[in-house]
C-alpha cells in the first residue's frame, strides 16, 4: 500500500504516544513532496498543540480528553493541525481524517471524529 503524508504523520504520532518532541520522519517513506507536507503538518502540530488541544476539549462535548481513545486523539490532532494550515480544502482534509479514523479505530470514532472537526473547521473560518 503506497502511503501519503497523512497516514505516514498518523503512524509517527501514534507511534510515539502524541508526544510530539519524540517525532521522527522516517524519509524513505514518502516521495519528496508528500515527505515536504508531512513534516509541514508534524511542526505545525507542535508549534499550535496547546491551541488544537484546547479545540479538542472545547468541541468533545461530555468527553474529557482523557476519555477519547489513542486512534480519536491523533486524527483530531492532526486534522485540526491541517486545518490550521489550510492548504487543502476543509472538507477535503475532514473526509481523509475520517476514513483514517475509521481504518484504525471504529465508525463511532470516525463519527467523533467528523463532528469536531466540522466544528473546528467552522471556528477557523
Amino acid at each position: 500500500m503506497i502511503k501519503d503524508f497523512r497516514t505516514v504523520s498518523f503512524e509517527t504520532i501514534f507511534d510515539a504516544n502524541l508526544n510530539f518532541e519524540k517525532v521522527e520522519i522516517i524519509k524513505n517513506k514518502l516521495a519528496e513532496n508528500q515527505l515536504l507536507r508531512c513534516n509541514q503538518l508534524i511542526e505545525n502540530t507542535k508549534n499550535n498543540s496547546e491551541r488544537i488541544l484546547n479545540s479538542i476539549e472545547t468541541y468533545s462535548k461530555n468527553w474529557s480528553y482523557n476519555r477519547i481513545g489513542k486512534v480519536e486523539k491523533c486524527t483530531l490532532t492532526l486534522g485540526i493541525s491541517e486545518l490550521i494550515m489550510n492548504l487543502t480544502p476543509k472538507k477535503v482534509i475532514i473526509s481523509e481524517w475520517v476514513k483514517l479514523t475509521d481504518i484504525h479505530s471504529s465508525q463511532s470514532g470516525a463519527k467523533f471524529v467528523n463532528g469536531i472537526l466540522n466544528s473546528v473547521s467552522k471556528e477557523i473560518e
